[in-house]
């Protein structure tokens, strides 16, 4: 009878602290939802334009068509259009400590679950309407399916992760970083000093497999046909691979990834198959962006897929430091679980009150336009998919703007955003001679600078009565 109440008041505290994590989750992600700005991507993501992903059934993001169904059903807004992705980060953070504990263990389970729900990357994503948050949670799922089919002999998992891997392609191909993890992975068990899964067998590699082939050259075949196009939209280098590596140290945090990394080794040396999975699946897909970077478009958003290996990692790390130390006291185990969540917390601070929620601060500059222009002026927008969702006329695009065939008898406010300096170098050296810069909306975060300047240009035959 001792025994069963004990197990009932364990439960009562485990529920307690999931429902806690939960809902503190769904307040850091509810909170100013629709506070900040829309930024480029949410805005083509509303003008619902072709991306070159999303022309048909098969291939069109659900995270997309939730987002849409939002904002028909409550109207464009800042919060209806990140609803959805705000509710799936919600549900991720619940979803994830179901998963974790079937796999590992409750103490497991809670930690990652909380770790994910202070993630300011997670945060981030979860309250921009893109479709990260989705694509995230199918793969993570992807990802603890296939590991427990494998673990278990469970064709039936096996078959659902690769169903789940299916989806988080079809919200963005970057989810097909899985093959090379899930092709390491069971290479290196196979080959190396490993215990080897009980479902490592033939008939789990065909259900796997077989299936895998196909949905993979159906997804592949079309950009496979047009490399022309995609090297066309994303051949330029951007980033170099150290800033990239950097960069997913930052939003992922430096204490979680040395968690995780210290973690992964020490699990690695006692041969556990977790830390080589989950090691694998944190940094393989960090390794091909990295390459990727020496020839064409990158950014530290790739990365994204990882984070959850990351925090599952870092989790089963803290767990074998409360192992460790069981029967003494375990302080330095909670010590060393509070610095990863409070640097995490730290950085939901500064989220929040510094920097606009890590993103441009469209919405203020285009408020000081709509404030200060004339009825006969134009505005000239570095992103007009932004700007005409926040003013009542139609803005020209600056890279196309030439003032000189314009006969307008007002003046022009034009916009230049963080993209400018690098796509449009000739149009800023005009800007900064022959303009007068009247605001600055820039937003600092770290060593990035999301700018936002607001300039005044005056025809020249235009005389106002603020010139005179």
């Amino acid at each position: 009878m001792t025994l069963q109440k004990e197990k009932g008041k364990s439960l009562i505290l485990e529920l307690s602290l999931l429902v806690g994590i939960t809902l503190l989750a769904a307040l850091l992600r509810f909170y100013k939802l629709g506070a900040w700005s829309f930024w480029g991507d949410e805005a083509f993501t509303l003008s619902g334009k072709e991306d070159g992903f999303n022309f048909s059934i098969f291939r069109r993001s659900l995270a997309v068509d939730l987002i849409q169904l939002s904002t028909r059903y409550f109207g464009l807004s800042e919060w209806s259009a990140r609803l959805a992705p705000a509710v799936i980060g919600v549900l991720t953070v619940a979803v994830l400590y179901l998963l974790v504990r079937n796999l590992f263990d409750r103490k497991t389970a809670l930690m990652a679950s909380a770790l994910l729900a202070f993630s300011t990357w997670h945060l981030y994503w979860s309250q921009n309407a893109r479709f990260y948050s989705l694509l995230l949670l199918f793969y993570t799922l992807g990802l603890l399916a296939f590991y427990k089919g494998f673990e278990e002999d469970r064709p039936g998992w096996v078959l659902a992760s690769l169903v789940l891997f299916g989806l988080a392609a079809r919200e963005r191909l970057i989810a097909l970083f899985f093959a090379p993890v899930v092709v390491a992975y069971l290479a290196s068990v196979w080959l190396l000093p490993f215990e080897k899964p009980k479902g490592l067998r033939l008939r789990n590699l065909l259900v796997f497999f077989g299936p895998a082939v196909i949905v993979g050259a159906a997804f592949a075949l079309p950009y496979l046909r047009n490399l022309g196009g995609w090297l066309s939209g994303f051949g330029r280098v951007n980033n170099g691979p150290l800033w990239l590596a950097a960069g997913l140290v930052y939003y992922v945090g430096v204490p979680t990834v040395a968690a995780a990394a210290f973690g992964a080794f020490y699990l690695l040396a006692n041969k556990n198959r977790a830390g080589l999975f989950f090691g694998l699946s944190a940094v393989l897909p960090v390794l091909a962006v990295m390459a990727l970077s020496l020839f064409q478009y990158t950014a530290n958003r790739y990365f994204f897929v990882t984070l959850t290996s990351w925090i599952i990692l870092a989790a089963l790390a803290l767990h074998e430091l409360f192992i460790y130390l069981r029967g003494r006291p375990q302080i330095l185990a909670f010590g060393v679980l509070a610095i990863l969540l409070g640097a995490s917390f730290g950085e939901d601070l500064m989220y929040y009150r510094y920097q606009n929620g890590n993103r441009d601060n469209w919405k203020a500059a285009l408020q000081y336009v709509q404030e200060h222009r004339g009825p006969n002026d134009i505005v000239v927008s570095s992103n007009p998919d932004v700007s005409n969702l926040y003013l009542d006329q139609k803005t020209f695009p600056l890279s196309d703007w030439d003032p000189a065939s314009l006969d307008s008898p007002g003046r022009a406010w034009i916009l230049e955003d963080m993209n400018v300096q690098e796509m449009l170098p000739g149009k800023l050296a005009w800007l900064r001679e022959n303009t007068r810069e009247v605001a600055d909306f820039d937003v600092h975060v770290q060593a990035r600078n999301f700018k936002m300047r607001v300039y005044l240009y005056t025809f020249p035959h235009t005389v106002t009565k603020q010139d005179q």
